[in-house]
């Protein structure tokens, strides 16, 4: 043991100042630091807590959270009727709900794509993509312009490994490598060290191109939406056979504009609607479920333009002026004659009403302001296709209008239209109004309401003046779009969908060849691969690569001569010179692969 040993044994075997101290008692050893020491916590500044930030925030975990929260928030626009789409379903909401539908109103899940919460998703999903893809796109091109990295020394040590020996030289050995690995387009570059001779070889980069092609098809999807925000429009309008509707700010029931968008920039065309029809399964299990709607349309796309008649269905809309107009939604809309205490007509026309269940029963509210001595109202529900069972209040069974039945509630009063407040024309404010008592005598079960068939009339107590049921029109609802985004987000999908094959698709992995000279005088050749994606590893491509070359590099070189050997005595039991020369040119390649 030399005197150096010596030393550092005794320094081992003597505990220091820490060691002593780590022990409690002197019989247990502790890790705890010392009370007295603490940890430097570097504090941070302004730049650096917004450098953490923004490596949060592109990062991938934030980026595909953010994605997620972007589905998960889109998820009440499915589920809750929306204004910009039908607003008439909105208004059923409320009448349905009027304890949740103020609150939802207020959390903006009427209008989930146009909230704050769900604007703040998109922009920070944005800034996440473009911060994540723009330091990736640089690290790509600088790989797709960079040479494939040097041969590891020992090749032995990859996962997968081939190698036999050959009296071909190395550049033949070598340039036959990279013929096989070009062939096969890999980037390949040569090289030497002290191990010997070596080609690199790397293939599928166009996987991370893939990958980088999929977040940059998010990234259109996203800068499509913001323009058909900023560029586009949307709006709906309601009209009743008969009655048309033109493309002004006026014209709409329910309109959105973009940011960028103004009156002047509507397109000025117009829609009549001829005629509205509707059929309905008539018998079996499926009774009453709807088969078909029309709606019979002329449309002029100028104010000068000719009238051009189409049939607007579902999911099959109509493009006037690079606007689509869609078939949203229909219903009923019974048509009647009021006439006030004077015997003046101060009413006569269709009147919306919204069906509230699979049958069509639909309600609505007649409002007849001017009405004299005093304003009339009346509030009540249409039954397409009436019954009615003895005893009991009359019921619709059937979609379509076949019987149709209206039942009316009236009142008359102020109608506090002049209010200021803004009234739906769906539902009647009867605060300062009084209910008449227009009971039916010969109808008990009706209450205390107006029923008419078509073609009836009621009059109304103290001469406030009459109602008649006229008859039946339909209405359809068209939806009006305008987004200069859609082919944008078009083609990036079909972008999204070719990055993504790409991505999943394509493998990465790095194939060397070594050649290095051996003491006998022939060379060993090997052959490792190595892959850079998990799942990937390369092992056929190796054996084929080995077995190519073995095959090719089996001639001995050129212009060398046999040595003069002096026979020896050998055992009859061992292969003689021939044999040897013979197994030598064979060179198969052995091959092996460890985990």
């Amino acid at each position: 043991m030399t005197e150096q040993q010596t030393d550092t044994d005794q320094q081992a075997e003597a505990p220091g100042p820490e060691s002593a101290a780590d022990f409690e008692g002197g019989d247990r050893l502790s890790t705890a630091p010392r009370p007295e020491s603490s940890l430097a916590v570097p504090r941070l500044g302004t730049w650096e807590l917004l450098r953490w930030m923004w490596r949060q925030l592109t990062s991938m975990r934030i980026a595909l959270t953010l994605l997620f929260l972007l589905s998960v928030a889109a998820i009440p626009g499915s589920l809750l009727p929306q204004r910009e789409i039908d607003p008439s379903k909105v208004l059923q909401f409320y009448l349905a709900h009027k304890t949740w539908a103020p609150i939802l109103d207020k959390l903006q899940l009427f209008d989930v794509f146009e909230s704050v919460w769900f604007g703040a998703i998109y922009c920070l999903l944005f800034i996440s993509l473009v911060g994540c893809i723009l330091p990736r796109s640089l690290a790509h091109f600088r790989a797709m312009r960079g040479r494939p990295p040097a041969a590891p020394r020992n090749l032995k040590r990859l996962p997968v490994h081939a190698s036999f020996r050959t009296a071909a030289p190395a550049e033949q050995a070598l340039a036959a490598a990279q013929k096989r690995l070009k062939g096969r387009r890999f980037r390949t570059v040569t090289g030497a060290d002290a191990g010997g001779t070596w080609v690199s070889a790397e293939k599928g980069y166009l996987r991370e191109t893939g990958n980088l092609i999929f977040h940059l098809a998010l990234l259109g999807i996203l800068v499509a939406v913001a323009i058909g925000h900023f560029f586009g429009f949307k709006g709906a309008r309601l009209v009743t056979e008969g009655n048309q509707f033109c493309d002004t700010v006026a014209g709409y029931d329910n309109l959105t504009m973009g940011q960028l968008v103004g009156p002047e920039d509507l397109p000025p065309f117009c829609i009549h609607l001829d005629k509205f029809t509707a059929s309905y399964q008539d018998s079996g299990d499926q009774m009453g479920q709807p088969r078909t709607f029309d709606a019979y349309t002329t449309y002029y796309a100028t104010p000068t333009s000719k009238p051009k008649k189409v049939d607007v269905r579902v999911n099959d809309p109509i493009t006037v002026n690079g606007t689509n107009v869609f078939l949203e939604g229909h219903g009923y809309a019974p048509v009647v004659t009021v006439k006030d205490g004077t015997g003046q007509v101060v009413y006569d026309g269709p009147v919306t009403f919204l069906g509230i269940d699979a049958n069509f029963t639909s309600s609505g509210s007649i409002k007849v302001p001017d009405a004299k001595p005093k304003g009339l109202g009346f509030q009540g529900y249409l039954l397409p296709t009436a019954v009615t069972v003895p005893g009991s209040m009359p019921a619709s069974v059937f979609p379509a209008a076949q019987n149709p039945v209206l039942i009316l509630a009236a009142y008359a009063g102020d109608l506090s239209m002049d209010a200021g407040e803004s009234q739906s024309v769906y539902t009647l404010d009867t605060s300062h109004m009084t209910r008449l008592q227009v009971k039916d005598k010969t109808n008990p079960a009706g209450g205390n309401a107006l029923m008419l068939s078509v073609g009836q009339s009621a009059t109304l107590p103290s001469g406030l003046g009459s109602i008649t049921f006229d008859g039946v029109k339909q209405w359809a609802q068209f939806n009006i779009a305008y987004d200069p985004g859609q082919p944008i987000a078009l083609g990036s999908a079909a972008f999204a969908v070719l990055g993504l094959v790409g991505s999943l698709g394509i493998r990465r992995r790095r194939i060397w060849v070594r050649v290095s000279e051996q003491g006998d005088g022939t060379r060993l050749i090997e052959v490792a691969g190595l892959a850079r994606t998990e799942g990937a590893t390369p092992t056929t491509e190796v054996t084929e690569a080995a077995e190519t070359l073995a095959a090719q590099l089996t001639v001995a070189p050129s212009g060398s001569a046999p040595e003069e050997r002096v026979p020896e005595e050998r055992d009859p039991a061992e292969p003689g010179p021939a044999e040897n020369d013979k197994q030598q040119r064979k060179s198969t390649p052995r091959t092996g692969a460890s985990a």
